[in-house]
């Protein structure tokens, strides 16, 4: 098997050692000669430390990753943010790219933690439970997303943003999604925990905690 790791949707998690991606405009633009000073003029309101990251749009085809040539896919609180239909081409590409018995880790919002949490301080009698869960869901939510500048505003629409959620996930919801793509062995982890992924520290460790209530699942792509 290949030693390549892709991490997607990297944001700052930048490890040496990963083929790291992200669509943002906004990374690719830091990257370049004044790019901090360019994004800051534009309205960004994110600084990059590390420019170890290359564009890639995930509505598309990974067309630049050769088949079976990719040891772990893995993408942390970026699929709950894809459609329907790029959810299905996001898991397709990932099984084309897999080398066989390659794995697959997602990290997501955790809907079921999140629900129970919610009725759990409901039934306690907060009012403002509400509050927190729909934070939580982060579906065209008014006013989640304050207004920038003008310019900022205008490469956001042409990208799609502001990354609002298109779906939420369980552990039964996304497992079977997996499935229906060909993936097996599907369990749910834990942050900083993996039986498949050696290098998972590189991602996940004491200084990344990542989103509170998450979903960490893994699937392999089968052995030959």
């Amino acid at each position: 098997m290949n030693n390549l790791k892709l991490n997607l949707g990297c944001g700052q998690v930048r490890p040496e050692g990963w083929i790291n991606t992200d669509s943002s405009l906004n990374s690719l633009i830091q990257q370049l000669p004044l790019g901090k000073r360019m994004a800051r003029m534009l309205g960004a309101n994110q600084e990059y430390q590390s420019g170890n990251a290359k564009y890639m749009n995930l509505n598309q085809k990974w067309a630049q990753i050769q088949n079976s040539s990719v040891e772990v896919v893995y993408a942390s609180h970026l699929f709950e943010h894809l459609s329907s239909h790029s959810a299905s081409l996001f898991l397709s590409e990932a099984y084309r790219v897999l080398a066989p018995s390659g794995t697959i880790r997602l990290v997501v919002p955790n809907l079921s933690a999140h629900a129970t949490l919610y009725v759990e301080e409901f039934n306690n009698g907060n009012k403002d439970a509400y509050k927190q869960f729909m934070w939580a869901l982060n579906m065209h939510l008014e006013g989640q997303y304050p207004p920038n500048k003008m310019l900022h505003n205008l490469i956001g629409f042409f990208q799609g943003y502001p990354h609002q959620h298109k779906y939420m996930y369980d552990f039964f919801a996304l497992a079977s999604k997996l499935g229906d793509h060909g993936f097996v062995d599907v369990v749910e982890s834990a942050h900083g925990i993996s039986q498949n992924i050696k290098s998972i520290g590189d991602v996940e460790n004491e200084t990344i905690k990542g989103y509170g209530l998450s979903l960490y699942i893994e699937g392999k792509k089968p052995a030959l």
